[in-house]
């Protein structure tokens, strides 16, 4: 069958298959992510699209991931994986969408003319896999259906966390196994490479002289049966030095708990430790190092709950029921957190990498970079700067901008805040760690490294590794420097478009007033603690919604929230806020603390 014939012949079965809402179809980092029910329509073009892109590319494998991560159950996602383990080729992100929009008789011809290929007898492969949620089945059976219209070979993982279909396409594609239908046990290799590189390198470290406890908040999802292979693997290593996992949130066939009160986002946003379901009522042994990941285990956050003495507001009763597990025992309320965040990871990491490469070559000529965004908290860029002499720059949001400014460098950290990341190494980097003995810390810290995207579980044993060759507690790891208090609050705006932001969104271009205004307001805070000058505040426009977000750093947390509702209102009245206006504060009082 020529491609054309198959072209027309995907055109007729398409019929039908109806995309429900076309006016909310926007295809970014994240691919789409809707309400579960309004991707139906959506899966089945994106298999098929799948499938043009791999035969365009000498039919390299392509994956395709059912997820929307951390968001609520009821929503789903659907995402492209290009064949090096990367995300979508941006300038294929548009096309996408156009794809989308094209009318059922106008199918054919598109495809056509999208069409690079000149060979009729070309088998696509594309790798499948998907998270917990409850609608992630179908949308994968419809997925197939639209790779089968293109006569494409589907490798059906099934239940698999983001990172590792990413490592999965990546893997596949570099070792050219492609040419059989039947492919090797990937879940087993992506446990066995990491677990193995770490077991290994734990027991030659002379400063790890007994096994780490980490407890791991998996927020119901498909995490957990991943970590789960890896306890098991490390129970079976006989060895003083073992890194025991103790696992929770682990209810994975409870849809509606995904990501509930748990998860990496809910600990980074509320500052609150997750809660447990089932209740965990007999005594946690190593309260004091968490983990906790998001529902399809690409964000990875650290902590260490606080205790206070308090009465639970109303809000959080509902949350923790009054106190009804470990975390929150009746009485005594532990919901605040020492957060460890991806801020804290990459200082950690480049703090490693600046030391280790002082034992390894004096004289070396590697580069070190951290990529961070405008949500990074300004100390963690000045311990970076200031502290350690790496080089920071400032992109804006989203993860294909900061991996594309990582790979400018030998060594390229980049994690967001809320703990999504990983490390890029230069062919130069990689040829030189070639050259060192199998267990130097630097080889080790290339080996643990995922590096076709941010991997939550990886970073895990990434982050354990580094802890334990510095003989580091997370006390340790805290006292590295002290965050300026935050805060982030949201506007409602008539039409989002109308607010523009420079390049690294640090600032507004249009309308100029705002920014004006917005400067005023930073100088007042910074004049009533002598002109230091620390206070920062920007807005952003949603990219999902009609809406502003409004981010504020300062001395303390009284003139942060000032900061923040100051320019909440300014934002309001200046670029066309609706709905109820935000509170317009208090003065702020003269070296407020």
């Amino acid at each position: 069958m020529t491609l054309s014939d198959r072209f027309k012949e995907v055109e007729t079965h398409l019929c039908g298959f109806k995309i429900t809402d076309l006016s909310s179809l926007s295809y970014g980092t994240a691919g789409f992510r809707l309400p579960a029910h309004k991707l139906s329509g959506v899966a089945i073009r994106l298999g098929i699209l799948a499938c043009l892109r791999s035969v365009n590319l000498h039919c390299r494998a392509m994956g395709i991931m059912i997820t929307a991560s951390h968001n609520p159950p009821c929503d789903n996602g659907i995402k492209l994986v290009d064949p090096d383990g990367g995300m979508l080729d941006t300038e294929w992100e548009p096309i996408v969408v156009d794809f989308m929009r094209c009318p059922e008789n106008s199918v054919s011809e598109w495809l056509s003319e999208h069409s690079l290929c000149t060979e009729d007898n070309q088998s696509p492969h594309i790798v499948l896999g998907y998270d917990t949620r409850e609608s992630s089945p179908a949308l994968a059976v419809e997925a197939k259906q639209g790779i089968d219209m293109m006569h494409g070979v589907c490798h059906e993982i099934g239940l698999v966390t983001t990172p590792q279909l990413h490592y999965f396409v990546q893997y596949i594609n570099t070792n050219n196994i492609i040419g059989t239908n039947q492919l090797p046990d990937l879940q087993t290799i992506y446990v066995d490479q990491f677990a193995e590189r770490f077991t290994a390198a734990l027991e030659n470290l002379q400063s790890c002289t007994e096994s780490i406890h980490l407890n791991v908040d998996c927020a119901h999802g498909v995490g957990y049966k991943v970590l789960e292979n890896f306890k098991t693997y490390f129970s079976s290593v006989e060895s003083s030095r073992r890194l025991i996992l103790h696992l929770y949130n682990k209810e994975m066939k409870k849809y509606e708990l995904l990501n509930k009160n748990c998860g990496a986002d809910f600990v980074k946003i509320t500052m609150h430790t997750p809660k447990l379901t089932p209740p965990q009522k007999e005594s946690i042994m190593y309260p004091d190092r968490w983990a906790t990941i998001d529902g399809d285990a690409d964000r990875l956050i650290y902590f260490r709950p606080v205790l206070t003495n308090c009465t639970l507001s109303s809000e959080d009763a509902k949350i923790f029921e009054g106190g009804n597990d470990e975390l929150h025992p009746v009485g005594v309320c532990s919901q605040s957190v020492e957060l460890l965040d991806g801020d804290r990871i990459s200082c950690l990491f480049a703090h490693f990498l600046v030391k280790v490469l002082k034992s390894v070559s004096s004289e070396h000529d590697l580069t070190i970079g951290v990529v961070q965004t405008a949500y990074a908290n300004s100390a963690s860029t000045r311990y970076l700067t200031e502290q350690l002499n790496v080089s920071v720059v400032c992109v804006p949001t989203g993860v294909k901008h900061l991996h594309h400014a990582a790979q400018n460098y030998d060594f390229g950290i980049y994690f967001e805040a809320n703990g999504h990341g990983t490390v890029l190494f230069s062919t130069k980097v990689l040829n030189f760690v070639e050259n060192l003995n199998v267990n130097n810390p630097l080889r080790t810290f290339v080996d643990l490294t995922n590096t076709s995207i941010g991997d939550a579980i990886a970073d895990i044993l990434l982050v354990e590794y580094t802890l334990a060759w510095l003989n580091w507690s997370l006390v340790n790891w805290f006292a590295m420097y002290k965050d300026l208090p935050s805060k982030q609050l949201k506007v409602t705006v008539a039409k989002r478009d109308a607010i523009k932001v420079t390049w690294d969104e640090k600032s507004i271009t249009n309308p100029v007033e705002l920014q004006v205004a917005i400067d005023e307001a930073i100088k007042q805070v910074d004049k009533s603690f002598g002109n230091i000058g620390i206070s920062r505040a920007f807005v952003r426009p949603s990219g999902t919604e009609n809406a502003v977000r409004v981010y504020a750093e300062s001395y303390t947390h009284e003139a942060t929230d000032w900061l923040a509702a100051t320019v909440s209102v300014l934002t309001y009245q200046l670029a066309g806020g609706v709905g109820p206006q935000p509170t317009t504060p208090e003065p702020l009082s003269l070296n407020c603390s």
